[in-house]
């Protein structure tokens, strides 16, 4: 005798099957997504000058980015320097304020700029230096003695001057 019943022959569910309440229930269709853009003129004027101000933000902020380039290269260099406690090193720290005040402002204005004037322009440029008072003349004697002996103090007050200056410094657009 064959016991095996195949799905051919299984026997059917009765009718009615399940619940009789919701027999008769037909299902509805889920409402059309919200549309984002908003639907009124006023509305779709103020959002497209929403998406218009953002752009120019947006542009600013990048034009500002690529202006300060010469800053974090600066600081990218000075950084990698610092763990050196060489001579030659702090040799190069004028070198470096005057580079980045030639990026920053006009030539004819940086250029004659030397020793007690070169250090006051830069204490003017920047609210947290103060060249004059912490370490003065040593970027003069610096950028033209063959050697000199700086102590410990000298040395964290110049990097720090410089750091703050390269940082903080205002760049005039003339």
């Amino acid at each position: 005798m064959n016991t095996n019943i195949t799905s051919s022959t299984a026997i059917p569910f009765e009718r009615p099957w399940g619940n009789y309440l919701i027999e008769k229930i037909v299902e509805t269709q889920p409402p059309a997504p919200i549309d984002w853009w908003p639907q009124t003129l006023a509305w779709q004027g103020l959002f497209i000058l929403l998406i218009i101000v953002l752009i120019g933000k947006s542009y600013l902020a990048y034009k500002r980015y690529k202006a300060d380039s010469y800053r974090r290269e600066a600081l990218k260099w000075l950084l990698q320097f610092q763990q050196e406690n060489e001579f030659c090193f702090y040799q190069q720290l004028p070198q470096l304020l005057r580079k980045t005040a030639l990026a920053a402002f006009k030539r004819s204005v940086v250029i004659p700029l030397s020793n007690s004037a070169w250090e006051h322009w830069l204490d003017e440029q920047c609210e947290q230096s103060n060249f004059v008072t912490a370490c003065p003349n040593l970027l003069h004697q610096l950028a033209f003695a063959p050697q000199i002996q700086l102590t410990d103090k000298q040395k964290h007050t110049l990097f720090i001057q410089v750091k703050n200056w390269i940082k903080y410094h205002r760049k005039h657009d003339d």
